[in-house]
């Protein structure tokens, strides 16, 4: 064994004329031990992969980059969308939404009290039906300082449902979910850590909310978490408090509980659907006027199962996101696989001799792909790093309201995803080339000099595999066009109002000291008095004003059934938009008044109630006359209309413009309010002193946990718009170095190839500039092959991602344009290296090698 290794050494010493010696192959195995084959065959590997640093180098990190992108956002992808719900039989877990036929772009997802509790006596299909609703109470911490906590209203069914048990206590009974027996509560394990200690005795104590005395009856489980993994977890636990009104069909709306239920076996989710469909156009026929205008006849009540009801809305988009990914690895996979080729192609004496002295072609593709394995391992572990890193970083960017982001990481799941997709590519890659230099010539490599002669077969493969990684560049650039060029669509839209620089607080106007002064004291002039003392406040620059309901952007509103003199009425789709607010709101926000007057602060609860429009509601409800001092039924009570403003996309930039009516707060019911303050310079500079002002006025006025920046709305609201166009610009970069990269391989190696040929054609009187052309028309040919390929792949996939444009066609010409001259560029100037290289190839030097 050792003479023919020194045999081989020597021969390849000699024929090379002092290039990098030829790593010995491994020993002939004994027969029935493929384990010691293997392991020779890896030290082999790492053995020739040392000798190669420049190589081996480049492999790893192209491979890094592509498992490493392609690992994070698998990691992302996995836990939002593609993980089960942690729950027993998660798949039998059904939502039960309600949709409107009137209204049909909006798709409901609550109900009333009164339908829910008709659903749960007379449904038949599931093992239980329970309802859930989102709620915050007020907690003093151990030094009696209010904190906001998260809390979650669930019906006595709901544990049973998804079947978990408390780990401490007991659930809660249909008994508690009755006003005034619903003061019990369940605490999540982390509250009941941090708040008390752990106390294991705290099932039967007391815990203050809204300063009222609640009984602890249990603790959840460690694990357990609704909705599931939030990024806000649910602290407490408690049932509804259903009054009398919510069990009857009289004027209550209150449609805030979202129904969850568990099928009984057998039951399929279609059956469900078609079962709570028909349970409620039966309870619109027995009860045909309430809610007016909710629910009409027809298919208007469906189930969905709880992971699609969670995670349905972003499937598509994080799916999307995962396949453009995978088109930067399978970009890294041909370009180490084009690696590959050339290397072979520069091993052919080592092959071929290995083959002379009897190694088998089998044996010879093991050894192979054994390397391209290690390689792929080894990216894969620097992959793994950089998706941590990266994982890390995208984090804090990720839309707000995104589900399960409190689980996404790198886990035993995600290094098991890593670790089989580094198998499939080191596999992928490697077993071509592997098959294509495992038949050598073995005359040529052993009797003519220039041994590194690459055969027509490998010129073809190496040729496709770079035209194929040009033609997925085309799609990632072109996408990343598209997404930057619909962003920037969507940042010029005109939302109608200023949003920069305004503080917002959200506050509760009828929270009240212990004062009998402040007790009695009307909403209207507590609020007067809160506004007053935090316009003092030094930064304060154009004052403070208050609205009524949620904030702006989260979709929270309260839509108003209009009614005009003579009778006709505007309902679900046509209705108003109703925000009751302070005098100055709309002049705070920017939004023009251009007719009539603005309200005032003359506009108080003994007066004319009144109303301002917005020009959609004006065109809408009085198309061909003057809105201003026109009368309007809204919400039950006729008001004249004494202003119109310019209209707002309240909503966000990609809302529609819908019908808005501004109210004075002082004749409306006011159960909860949006401060909105503008500052001079950074709003949360001054929140401090905002609070102290406010706290000035009522020291036990609570702040109920949003706090943040109008400006700071806008962002979340297009966060995914934002996380996608850096996304595919970041694979589109990626996708166009890479395969720059694959072409500057292949040309510089056509070009060492070809070196005795050029040097024919300088001595023979060709110039520098035609051998430059020549090498450039070799890979202008390649690259415009990609070209074409790419532009039709893109052109299809760009249709696919038609929904998740604004406003920008997904074959805009000029962003193919852009794309394609881009890509162009990038492998012309690739291909410019090894030309000019090329063009400087002394003839007598390259003769003489040959």
């Amino acid at each position: 064994m050792k003479n023919w290794t020194a045999f081989v050494r020597q021969h390849w010493q000699d024929e090379t004329a002092g290039a990098r010696p030829m790593v010995p192959p491994p020993p002939a195995p004994r027969r029935g031990n493929p384990f010691a084959a293997l392991w020779r065959d890896v030290v082999y590997a790492v053995r020739v992969l040392r000798k190669s640093p420049t190589y081996t180098a480049v492999a790893l990190t192209v491979l890094a980059l592509g498992i490493g992108s392609a690992t994070a956002i698998f990691s992302i992808v996995d836990a939002v969308v593609l993980r089960g719900l942690p729950f027993d039989e998660h798949d039998r877990l059904v939502a039960v939404l309600e949709t409107n036929t009137e209204a049909s772009d909006v798709l409901g997802n609550t109900t009333t009290p009164q339908t829910f509790l008709d659903w749960r006596a007379q449904q038949q299909l599931f093992d239980g039906l329970a309802a859930v609703t989102g709620a915050s109470f007020g907690l003093r911490d151990a030094e009696g300082h209010r904190q906001t906590v998260r809390a979650l209203r669930m019906t006595a069914d709901f544990l049973r449902v998804l079947r978990v048990v408390p780990m401490l206590g007991r659930s809660f009974t249909t008994a508690e979910e009755s006003h005034g027996r619903h003061r019990v509560a369940i605490l999540s394990y982390g509250l009941w850590q941090r708040q008390f200690g752990g106390d294991p005795q705290i099932v039967g104590k007391t815990v203050a909310l809204e300063d009222e005395i609640w009984d602890v009856v249990g603790v959840m489980p460690r694990d357990f978490a609704y909705p599931v993994a939030a990024a806000v977890p649910t602290e407490i636990y408690v049932p509804p408090a259903f009054r009398d009104e919510d069990r009857v069909r009289g004027d209550s709306r209150n449609s805030i509980w979202t129904p969850i239920g568990r099928l009984k076996p057998g039951v399929s989710v279609e059956q469900a659907s078609g079962e709570m469909s028909r349970l409620a156009a039966a309870l619109d026929a027995q009860y045909p006027d309430w809610p007016v205008g909710r629910l009409r006849a027809g298919d208007h009540a469906r189930c969905l199962t709880l992971h699609e009801r969670l995670v349905g809305k972003v499937r598509s988009w994080m799916l999307m996101l995962l396949g453009a990914v995978a088109l930067v690895l399978l970009i890294a996979c041909a370009n180490v696989a084009s690696l590959m080729l050339a290397r072979a192609t520069v091993r052919g004496t080592e092959i071929a001799i290995r083959s002379a002295l009897g190694a088998s072609r089998a044996a010879i593709v093991r050894t192979l792909l054994v390397e391209s394995v290690l390689l792929s391992l080894g990216g894969a572990a620097l992959g793994i790093l950089l998706a941590w890193l990266g994982v890390r970083a995208v984090i804090p960017w990720l839309p707000s309201g995104l589900p399960r982001v409190a689980t996404i990481g790198i886990d035993v799941r995600v290094l098991a995803a890593a670790a089989a997709a580094a198998l499939a590519t080191g596999v992928g890659f490697g077993l071509v080339p592997a098959l294509q230099s495992s038949r050598p010539n073995l005359s040529t490599p052993l009797s003519n000099g220039r041994s590194t002669t690459a055969s027509a077969g490998s010129h073809v493969l190496r040729s496709l595999l770079v035209v194929s990684e040009i033609a997925l560049a085309v799609v990632l650039v072109v996408g990343a066009g598209l997404f930057t060029g619909s962003f920037v669509k969507l940042m010029r839209v005109d939302t109608g109002f200023d949003y920069t620089r305004l503080l917002v607080v959200n506050v509760d106007p009828e929270v009240r000291s212990d004062s009998v002064a402040q007790a009695s004291e009307p909403v209207a002039g507590y609020t007067q008095r809160m506004l007053e003392a935090v316009r003092r406040v030094p930064g304060v620059q154009a004052g403070a004003a208050m609205e009524s309901g949620a904030l702006p952007f989260t979709g929270g509103f309260a839509k108003a059934f209009v009614k005009l003199p003579g009778g006709r009425e505007f309902r679900m789709g046509e209705a108003l938009e109703r925000r009751f607010v302070t005098p100055g709101y709309l002049k705070l926000l920017g939004v023009p008044l251009l007719r009539g007057r603005d309200l005032s602060d003359d506009d108080r609860a003994d007066t004319q109630p009144v109303i301002v429009v917005n020009e959609a509601a004006a065109r809408k409800y009085w198309p061909d006359q003057d809105a201003v001092g026109q009368r309007c039924t809204v919400g039950g009570k006729e008001r004249v209309v004494v202003g119109i403003v310019g209209d707002t996309r309240s909503f966000g930039p990609e809302a529609s413009v819908r019908q808005e009516g501004y109210l004075p707060l002082a004749q409306g019911r006011v159960l909860g309010a949006t401060l909105f303050v503008r500052t001079a310079g950074d709003p949360l500079k001054v929140l401090p002193a905002v609070k102290a002002a406010i706290w000035s006025v009522n020291k036990d006025q609570r702040m109920s946990g949003t706090v943040s920046t109008l400006e700071g709305f806008m962002r979340r609201l297009i966060a995914q718009r934002r996380f996608t166009m850096t996304l595919f610009a970041l694979f589109g970069v990626l996708g166009l170095v890479i395969s720059a990269v694959g072409v500057y391989g292949v040309m510089a190696y056509l070009v060492e190839q070809r070196t005795s040929e050029i040097g024919v054609r300088m001595a023979l009187g060709a110039t520098p500039g035609s051998v430059v052309t020549m090498v450039l028309r070799r890979a202008g040919l390649l690259i415009g092959v990609g070209l074409a390929m790419g532009t039709g792949v893109a052109w299809y996939a760009g249709r696919l991602a038609k929904s998740f444009l604004f406003e920008l066609e997904p074959t805009d010409p000029r962003v193919f344009a852009v794309a394609l001259t881009v890509i162009a560029l990038a492998g012309l100037a690739a291909s410019m290296v090894p030309a000019r290289r090329a063009a400087s190839v002394d003839p007598i030097v390259a003769l003489r090698q040959d």
